[in-house]
């Protein structure tokens, strides 16, 4: 069921949402509050569960005033709850994964940006490997946009060591970074656009929204490339009848 409660600002969905990651169907609403708020309890340390780059977030907050805004991501369609033996885990949501997903994708990005930045060269890219194909090709999208042949080095690296589907997408981003200096900007917009159209994936069910201003349900077209954003994806507020589009 979609609830027409607001979202919570972007900092603190992206932060509840990287912070449920470590825990998917293996915890539920409390440990997510505790890694939230920080908690030095054993239990959670003993699962370097304080190494979740949303650990400690709200650690002003009290547990209750945390647990609360976990409620709300599930109110709002972005985490739910599912039974696991007896126990109620948390799990994303469509609309909660393809938040999550995008910002995953732009870790990847920050990191090879840092190793760039420090001349690293990674040993391996294994760690890339049988991860989820719609997160790796949404981090492929991303290395691609930038139009930089910095990446080509790492992307030659990591294409020895894939599964075929994902090297000949790899191998493409390869080969279009390497002509980005031959193409003006508007032939360049038009390749984004076609390897969006394969990059993007379409999760396996839709994620509906309520429109903010008449309150009907319509489809987020999440292949769009429009809705990512320099600050990850964006979600539209409105209908394409209100934002008359």
């Amino acid at each position: 069921m979609i609830r027409r409660n607001m979202p919570l600002p972007d900092p603190e969905l992206r932060a509840i949402l990287r912070a449920a990651d470590d825990i998917i169907a293996e915890g539920g609403r409390t440990l997510l509050s505790k890694i939230l708020k920080g908690s030095k309890e054993r239990q959670l340390l003993e699962l370097g569960l304080d190494r979740n780059p949303s650990y400690g977030f709200y650690k002003d907050l009290s547990l209750e005033q945390i647990m609360e805004k976990v409620d709300h991501m599930i109110r709002t369609d972005f985490l739910k709850t599912e039974k696991s033996g007896k126990l109620p885990m948390i799990v994303y949501t469509t609309r909660g994964w393809a938040v999550e997903r995008e910002r995953r994708a732009e870790e990847f990005l920050e990191e090879w940006n840092r190793w760039l930045e420090n001349n690293i060269s990674p040993i391996s890219m294994e760690y890339l490997k049988e991860r989820n194909r719609g997160m790796i090709f949404l981090f492929l999208y991303k290395i691609l946009c930038s139009g930089n042949k910095k990446y080509v080095p790492y992307l030659t690296l990591w294409e020895r060591i894939e599964f075929k589907k994902v090297r000949v997408e790899i191998r493409n981003v390869i080969e279009a970074l390497k002509r980005r200096v031959e193409l003006d900007d508007s032939a360049w917009e038009r390749l984004e656009r076609e390897r969006a159209e394969t990059l993007i994936i379409r999760s396996r069910d839709p994620i509906l929204m309520v429109c903010q201003q008449c309150d009907d349900l319509f489809l987020f077209d999440e292949t769009n490339p429009e809705y990512y954003t320099s600050e990850g994806l964006r979600f539209p507020e409105k209908c394409r009848n209100c934002s008359g589009g």
